[in-house]
Protein backbone atom coordinates (compact mmCIF):
# COMPACT_ATOMS: atom_id res chain seq x y z
CA UNK A 1 0.00 0.00 0.00
CA UNK A 2 1.09 3.23 -0.76
CA UNK A 3 0.30 6.89 -0.99
CA UNK A 4 1.31 9.85 -3.37
CA UNK A 5 1.17 10.70 -7.35
CA UNK A 6 1.18 7.20 -8.02
CA UNK A 7 -1.72 6.18 -5.58
CA UNK A 8 -3.99 8.73 -6.69
CA UNK A 9 -7.87 8.15 -5.44
CA UNK A 10 -10.07 6.10 -4.94
CA UNK A 11 -6.66 3.81 -3.62
CA UNK A 12 -6.48 0.46 -4.18
CA UNK A 13 -4.52 -2.15 -1.71
CA UNK A 14 -2.32 -4.78 -3.18
CA UNK A 15 1.33 -6.01 -3.60
CA UNK A 16 3.24 -4.79 -6.29
CA UNK A 17 4.01 -1.71 -8.30
CA UNK A 18 0.67 0.14 -9.98
CA UNK A 19 0.23 0.20 -13.33
CA UNK A 20 0.89 4.09 -13.04
CA UNK A 21 4.40 4.01 -11.27
CA UNK A 22 5.15 1.36 -13.95
CA UNK A 23 4.46 3.34 -17.13
CA UNK A 24 5.49 6.56 -15.05
CA UNK A 25 8.92 4.99 -14.79
CA UNK A 26 9.26 3.91 -18.34
CA UNK A 27 8.68 7.42 -19.08
CA UNK A 28 10.76 8.57 -17.47
CA UNK A 29 13.73 6.43 -18.45
CA UNK A 30 12.68 7.41 -22.18
CA UNK A 31 13.54 11.12 -21.78
CA UNK A 32 17.40 10.74 -21.79
CA UNK A 33 20.53 11.88 -19.89
CA UNK A 34 19.62 15.79 -20.81
CA UNK A 35 16.60 15.62 -18.42
CA UNK A 36 16.34 15.57 -15.22
CA UNK A 37 13.50 13.34 -14.21
CA UNK A 38 13.65 13.47 -10.39
CA UNK A 39 10.57 13.52 -8.61
CA UNK A 40 8.74 17.11 -8.38
CA UNK A 41 10.56 18.23 -11.25
CA UNK A 42 9.15 19.33 -14.30
CA UNK A 43 10.12 16.61 -16.36
CA UNK A 44 8.72 13.88 -14.27
CA UNK A 45 5.63 15.87 -13.17
CA UNK A 46 5.01 16.20 -17.51
CA UNK A 47 6.00 12.82 -17.35
CA UNK A 48 3.50 11.94 -14.69
CA UNK A 49 1.02 13.65 -16.50
CA UNK A 50 1.21 11.62 -20.01
CA UNK A 51 1.50 8.55 -17.62
CA UNK A 52 -2.30 9.21 -16.04
CA UNK A 53 -3.36 9.64 -19.89
CA UNK A 54 -2.00 6.69 -20.81
CA UNK A 55 -3.21 4.03 -17.56
CA UNK A 56 -6.43 5.89 -16.92
CA UNK A 57 -7.65 6.90 -20.13
CA UNK A 58 -5.95 4.09 -22.64
CA UNK A 59 -5.02 0.73 -20.25
CA UNK A 60 -7.88 1.77 -17.82
CA UNK A 61 -10.70 1.96 -20.38
CA UNK A 62 -9.95 -1.59 -21.71
CA UNK A 63 -10.19 -2.67 -17.79
CA UNK A 64 -13.20 -0.86 -17.48
CA UNK A 65 -14.47 -2.43 -20.89
CA UNK A 66 -13.79 -5.96 -18.98
CA UNK A 67 -15.67 -5.15 -15.90
CA UNK A 68 -18.92 -4.83 -17.60
CA UNK A 69 -19.20 -8.44 -17.82
CA UNK A 70 -18.72 -8.94 -14.05
CA UNK A 71 -22.18 -8.24 -12.47
CA UNK A 72 -20.70 -7.02 -9.35
CA UNK A 73 -18.19 -4.12 -10.99
CA UNK A 74 -20.37 -3.46 -14.06
CA UNK A 75 -21.51 0.40 -14.40
CA UNK A 76 -22.29 1.61 -17.94
CA UNK A 77 -24.08 -1.56 -18.93
CA UNK A 78 -26.07 -1.94 -15.88
CA UNK A 79 -29.49 -1.02 -17.45
CA UNK A 80 -28.76 -2.99 -20.27
CA UNK A 81 -27.73 -6.15 -18.56
CA UNK A 82 -31.22 -5.49 -16.38
CA UNK A 83 -32.80 -5.19 -19.73
CA UNK A 84 -31.60 -8.71 -20.77
CA UNK A 85 -32.38 -10.26 -17.51
CA UNK A 86 -36.12 -8.63 -17.09
CA UNK A 87 -34.87 -6.92 -14.08
CA UNK A 88 -37.12 -3.67 -12.88
CA UNK A 89 -34.79 -1.78 -9.94
CA UNK A 90 -37.09 0.39 -7.38
CA UNK A 91 -35.88 4.07 -8.50
CA UNK A 92 -34.78 4.53 -5.10
CA UNK A 93 -32.55 1.29 -5.30
CA UNK A 94 -28.10 2.20 -5.05
CA UNK A 95 -25.71 1.10 -8.05
CA UNK A 96 -24.75 -1.70 -5.31
CA UNK A 97 -28.46 -2.76 -4.61
CA UNK A 98 -28.73 -3.24 -8.42
CA UNK A 99 -25.75 -5.06 -8.79
CA UNK A 100 -26.46 -7.30 -6.04
CA UNK A 101 -30.03 -8.41 -7.49
CA UNK A 102 -27.95 -9.05 -10.95
CA UNK A 103 -25.45 -10.77 -9.66
CA UNK A 104 -28.42 -13.06 -7.96
CA UNK A 105 -29.70 -13.65 -11.80
CA UNK A 106 -25.91 -14.66 -13.12
CA UNK A 107 -25.61 -17.23 -10.76
CA UNK A 108 -28.81 -19.32 -12.00
CA UNK A 109 -26.55 -20.59 -14.78
CA UNK A 110 -24.94 -23.55 -13.99
CA UNK A 111 -25.79 -23.89 -10.64
CA UNK A 112 -28.82 -26.60 -9.62
CA UNK A 113 -31.87 -26.17 -7.80
CA UNK A 114 -31.86 -27.83 -4.74
CA UNK A 115 -33.13 -28.07 -1.41
CA UNK A 116 -30.19 -26.80 0.03
CA UNK A 117 -30.00 -23.98 -2.27
CA UNK A 118 -33.63 -22.90 -1.99
CA UNK A 119 -33.77 -22.91 1.01
CA UNK A 120 -30.28 -20.59 1.41
CA UNK A 121 -31.36 -18.22 -0.73
CA UNK A 122 -34.62 -17.66 1.51
CA UNK A 123 -33.20 -17.38 4.61
CA UNK A 124 -30.52 -14.89 3.93
CA UNK A 125 -32.84 -12.38 2.31
CA UNK A 126 -35.91 -12.56 3.91
CA UNK A 127 -34.50 -13.44 7.64
CA UNK A 128 -36.84 -14.07 10.41
CA UNK A 129 -39.68 -13.82 8.17
CA UNK A 130 -38.70 -16.98 6.81
CA UNK A 131 -40.08 -20.40 8.72
CA UNK A 132 -38.94 -23.43 5.94
CA UNK A 133 -39.13 -24.94 2.69
CA UNK A 134 -42.48 -27.59 1.74
CA UNK A 135 -43.44 -30.03 -0.87
CA UNK A 136 -45.86 -31.70 -1.77
CA UNK A 137 -45.93 -35.58 -2.36
CA UNK A 138 -48.05 -37.60 -4.66
CA UNK A 139 -50.33 -38.41 -2.25
CA UNK A 140 -51.57 -35.38 -1.72
CA UNK A 141 -51.27 -33.30 -4.67
CA UNK A 142 -53.98 -32.60 -7.48
CA UNK A 143 -52.99 -34.87 -10.79
CA UNK A 144 -55.04 -35.08 -13.51
CA UNK A 145 -54.16 -37.05 -16.59
CA UNK A 146 -56.01 -37.28 -20.70
CA UNK A 147 -56.82 -40.67 -20.41
CA UNK A 148 -56.01 -44.31 -18.87
CA UNK A 149 -52.64 -45.79 -18.82
CA UNK A 150 -51.14 -43.92 -16.17
CA UNK A 151 -50.48 -45.26 -12.81
CA UNK A 152 -51.33 -42.45 -10.37
CA UNK A 153 -53.55 -39.35 -11.13
CA UNK A 154 -57.31 -38.80 -11.93
CA UNK A 155 -58.69 -39.42 -15.62
CA UNK A 156 -59.87 -36.09 -16.90
CA UNK A 157 -60.36 -35.99 -20.78
CA UNK A 158 -58.08 -33.30 -22.49
CA UNK A 159 -56.35 -32.42 -19.37
CA UNK A 160 -52.66 -32.70 -18.03
CA UNK A 161 -52.48 -31.22 -14.59
CA UNK A 162 -50.25 -31.57 -11.62
CA UNK A 163 -49.30 -29.90 -8.49
CA UNK A 164 -46.77 -32.24 -7.48
CA UNK A 165 -44.09 -30.24 -8.46
CA UNK A 166 -44.88 -26.89 -5.95
CA UNK A 167 -43.31 -25.41 -3.66
CA UNK A 168 -44.38 -24.27 -0.63
CA UNK A 169 -42.59 -21.28 1.41
CA UNK A 170 -43.84 -21.16 4.76
CA UNK A 171 -43.28 -17.37 6.30
CA UNK A 172 -44.15 -16.21 9.76
CA UNK A 173 -44.58 -12.52 10.93
CA UNK A 174 -42.12 -11.69 13.10
CA UNK A 175 -43.13 -10.23 16.51
CA UNK A 176 -42.84 -6.31 16.36
CA UNK A 177 -43.55 -6.05 12.74
CA UNK A 178 -46.18 -4.31 10.85
CA UNK A 179 -48.28 -5.97 7.83
CA UNK A 180 -46.33 -4.04 5.74
CA UNK A 181 -42.79 -5.35 6.42
CA UNK A 182 -44.32 -8.70 6.20
CA UNK A 183 -45.50 -8.30 3.06
CA UNK A 184 -42.13 -6.46 1.88
CA UNK A 185 -40.40 -9.46 2.95
CA UNK A 186 -42.33 -12.29 1.31
CA UNK A 187 -42.53 -10.27 -2.06
CA UNK A 188 -38.95 -11.55 -2.03
CA UNK A 189 -40.07 -14.95 -2.38
CA UNK A 190 -41.29 -15.13 -6.09
CA UNK A 191 -37.92 -12.99 -7.88
CA UNK A 192 -35.90 -15.69 -5.62
CA UNK A 193 -37.37 -18.47 -6.68
CA UNK A 194 -38.07 -17.15 -10.15
CA UNK A 195 -34.19 -16.98 -10.14
CA UNK A 196 -33.64 -20.50 -9.58
CA UNK A 197 -36.29 -23.10 -10.21
CA UNK A 198 -37.21 -24.27 -13.42
CA UNK A 199 -39.87 -22.84 -15.30
CA UNK A 200 -42.00 -25.98 -14.90
CA UNK A 201 -41.92 -25.61 -11.02
CA UNK A 202 -44.82 -23.51 -9.44
CA UNK A 203 -43.97 -22.18 -6.11
CA UNK A 204 -46.06 -19.78 -3.48
CA UNK A 205 -45.70 -18.84 -0.06
CA UNK A 206 -48.40 -18.54 3.08
CA UNK A 207 -48.23 -18.53 6.50
CA UNK A 208 -50.09 -19.83 9.74
CA UNK A 209 -53.84 -18.63 10.09
CA UNK A 210 -54.29 -17.27 13.68
CA UNK A 211 -57.40 -16.57 16.27
CA UNK A 212 -59.66 -18.56 17.97
CA UNK A 213 -60.54 -20.97 14.64
CA UNK A 214 -57.54 -20.78 12.89
CA UNK A 215 -56.26 -24.34 13.92
CA UNK A 216 -53.18 -24.84 11.63
CA UNK A 217 -53.56 -28.35 10.16
CA UNK A 218 -50.72 -30.44 9.60
CA UNK A 219 -51.12 -32.03 6.02
CA UNK A 220 -48.60 -35.46 6.23
CA UNK A 221 -46.63 -34.95 2.69
CA UNK A 222 -48.06 -31.09 2.19
CA UNK A 223 -48.26 -28.03 4.15
CA UNK A 224 -47.50 -28.28 7.67
CA UNK A 225 -49.57 -25.27 8.42
CA UNK A 226 -52.36 -25.62 6.46
CA UNK A 227 -56.27 -23.84 7.22
CA UNK A 228 -58.75 -21.77 5.70
CA UNK A 229 -60.89 -20.22 8.17
CA UNK A 230 -63.75 -17.51 7.05
CA UNK A 231 -63.66 -14.16 8.58
CA UNK A 232 -59.90 -13.81 8.92
CA UNK A 233 -58.24 -11.43 7.62
CA UNK A 234 -56.31 -11.93 4.43
CA UNK A 235 -57.44 -15.88 4.12
CA UNK A 236 -57.43 -15.64 0.94
CA UNK A 237 -54.36 -14.20 0.16
CA UNK A 238 -52.01 -15.78 3.22
CA UNK A 239 -53.26 -19.16 3.58
CA UNK A 240 -53.14 -22.54 2.56
CA UNK A 241 -56.52 -23.41 0.49
CA UNK A 242 -55.93 -26.92 -0.93
CA UNK A 243 -52.93 -28.52 -2.18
Amino acid sequence: MGYGGHHPYPRRFGGGKPHLQVIHEALNAQRGTAFDPVALSVVSLENMAIARAICFDGWGTNQRLAQQWDPRRTTDMLPRWEKIFGIRPDPSASFADRREELTLRWQRFGALATHARIETELRERLGEYFVQVEYLSLGVASVYVPGAGYPWGTQLAGVWSSTVAHILVLTQKPEGASEGQFYDAVAQVYPILDAIVPAWVTFDWYRTPVGVYGTPVDVPGGPSQAGFYLDQDHNLDNHVLDV
